[in-house]
């Protein structure tokens, strides 16, 4: 057995144990200060620490909350950890049931597969994404959401994780859409605009030069499409060219092109296409648009002409392609419109004339440079003229005399016809009254109407013309064409019936030659006829012609309808005609066209009085 020792200090003085128990003591509670110490430094660490961890969770989630859009953060393994109110809302949860789901517990398994995929991609470029993505929403319509991914990495370049934003952007990118397809797309009928009908075409011309291919361009417009606007109004007009633009979509391959440039310029492009298919389809093309349109009660005739150029041959741009087919289409209507023209390379001579003439036409028609004549048209067997045709005249200062076959096509198609008609009937209207001041006894003076002219102001134009003369109504007789009168366009007739209401006169001009046939001329509220110097020409020599003379007159006399022939050159036909009961004559035998001042030296009181029938 041990026994104690007594303790000793340090000196060697031995310690009762009273004094071991003191210091005991005394060790204790230095170590339990110490400890107490300790543990309340740990605590406010712990509670400093747990403040600024508490701080930091606030601001994240302020921070995820303040974000304009949905925030998400997923683990590196795709499980959701945290998500702001936006983007709770989106996937159809409430927050705290969305921690620790992944993908698949909201979307399809496709979507998921997709969306996890879109993940990986991030985190292996180790950089940001942005991505536009279809998702359906929690009332299962879709959205398009544009997402950025921003892979998150520790220290030692671990990924952690996936940071995602996203935002509805359905509406803005469906805005979008509709402005970059209304930059391309014309927005009365929904085809192509020159902007993408370039685009396209250059594509198509690239593709044809490397398959070694053609490209065929077809330039089409509306025969006198503005008299459309100008009787009916624009709203009926736009309902016609959408109209139009169905028939030439639903006529084309999926692979051919059709645009609108402007008004009532189309322009096709056919692709693949050999110059027999290019014919027939722009052929059918043009039958398809003649055909009658039913637009509001109205039933509209409508023909159109087109203008054709071929690539390569006719150049290898779009820009040439469309100069070399707008001069085409020019020719077309020249040509009497109607019709297809394939572009030649003289054809562009003539488009720069035309257009340097055009220009001088403008300047003509603001400065009157334009004269009249007058041609008598006679009774049979009369020397002295009972009524009178006017004929417009341009001596050009450079040119020469310009043939109203040349600048009337080109002020119908410039729209000058409207101011220069006008022009011609006042002047008209002016020289009548002189001749008839100075003793001439004439009945009525005649004036060639264009179907342009005719438009929702025309009658009040002429009305207001007559009344400022202090014209009378019944001595004006117009001259319009016979496929105008049969045009059945409801404006026009109305126009003409207020016209005939007042007293003027209505003549058709060139009978026969038009598509009428003589059983419709009951319909028509005209006072004469005159038939067309093609058939007055051979009346006396071919059976046919004197038939179909024969026959006009015969109908026009039963239904109280005066007949002029017009374009007698030889007394032979004069009295053809005669026989057959026509009752009056116009042309060279009987008076050629002279100026108004001539007109009244040939025919007025005096010398003229004794001039013979032929001159």
């Amino acid at each position: 057995m041990f026994t104690s020792l007594p303790a000793m200090a340090a000196d060697g003085v031995v310690m009762d144990s009273s004094g071991e128990v003191v210091l005991a003591m005394l060790l204790f509670a230095l170590i339990s200060v110490l400890t107490f110490v300790l543990l309340v430094q740990q605590r406010q660490c712990r509670q400093r620490s747990d403040r600024r961890l508490h701080e930091h969770l606030t601001l994240v989630a302020r921070l995820f909350e303040a974000q304009p859009g949905m925030v998400f953060y997923k683990d590196r393994r795709g499980v959701y950890r945290l998500c702001n109110a936006l983007g709770c809302q989106f996937l159809g949860r409430p927050c705290n049931d969305i921690e620790g789901k992944v993908d698949a517990d909201f979307f399809d398994q496709v979507t998921a597969v997709n969306l996890r995929q879109h993940d990986q991609e991030a985190i292996d470029r180790r950089s940001a994404t942005t991505l536009d993505e279809w998702l359906t929403g929690p009332d299962g319509k879709p959205v398009l959401l544009e997402v950025q991914r921003q892979p998150l990495f520790d220290d030692d370049g671990l990924c952690i994780g996936v940071l995602l934003s996203g935002r509805d952007v359905t509406e803005s990118r469906q805005q979008q859409q509709e402005l970059e397809y209304q930059a391309r797309h014309d927005l009365l009928t929904g085809l192509a605009n020159r902007s993408l009908l370039h685009e396209q075409l250059n594509f198509d011309l690239h593709m044809a030069r490397r398959n070694d291919d053609s490209v065929a361009v077809l330039f089409i417009d509306l025969d006198r499409f503005r008299d459309i606007n100008d009787t009916l109004g624009h709203t009926l007009g736009d309902m016609l060219l959408r109209d139009v633009a169905h028939r030439l979509r639903n006529n084309l391959r999926d692979s051919d092109i059709c645009a609108r440039l402007s008004g009532d310029e189309f322009v096709v492009v056919l692709t693949q296409a050999s110059a027999d298919y290019v014919a027939h389809k722009c052929e059918q093309l043009l039958d398809e648009l003649s055909r009658p349109y039913q637009l509001q009660g109205h039933l509209l005739s409508m023909n159109a002409s087109a203008g054709i150029a071929i690539a390569p041959e006719h150049g290898n741009n779009a820009d040439i392609l469309l100069v070399h087919a707008d001069a085409a289409l020019h020719q077309a209507k020249l040509l009497g419109r109607n019709r297809s023209c394939l572009y030649t390379q003289e054809l562009t001579v003539t488009r720069n004339h035309q257009q340097l003439l055009e220009a001088d036409l403008r300047v003509a028609v603001e400065n009157e440079e334009f004269r009249l004549e007058y041609q008598g048209q006679f009774r049979p067997g009369e020397s002295l003229p009972r009524r009178v045709e006017t004929l417009i005249r341009w001596p050009h200062e450079l040119r020469g005399l310009v043939s109203p076959h040349e600048f009337i096509p080109l002020a119908e198609t410039s729209g000058l016809i409207k101011e220069l008609g006008l022009w011609v009937i006042r002047r008209a209207c002016e020289q009548f009254l002189q001749w008839r001041a100075q003793g001439l006894a004439l009945e009525k003076i005649a004036v060639n109407v264009s179907a342009i002219q005719i438009n929702a102001q025309f009658a009040n134009a002429v009305a207001e013309v007559l009344e400022t003369l202090n014209f009378e109504p019944s001595w004006l007789e117009l001259e319009v064409t016979e496929s105008l009168m049969m045009s059945g366009m409801t404006e026009i007739n109305a126009q003409i019936e207020r016209l005939r209401q007042l007293g003027v006169e209505f003549s058709i001009d060139d009978f026969g030659t038009g598509y009428s046939s003589l059983s419709k001329l009951k319909e028509m509220p005209v006072s004469v006829l005159k038939i067309d110097r093609s058939f007055v020409r051979n009346v006396h020599e071919q059976a046919n012609d004197y038939e179909i003379a024969r026959a006009i007159v015969a109908m026009a006399r039963s239904l109280g309808i005066a007949v002029v022939a017009e374009g007698v050159e030889n007394a032979e036909q004069g009295q053809t005609l005669t026989q057959l009961g026509c009752e009056w004559m116009q042309g060279y035998f009987y008076g050629r066209p002279v100026s108004g001042e001539d007109f009244s030296q040939l025919y007025g009181p005096g010398d003229g009085q004794d001039q013979p029938t032929a001159t």
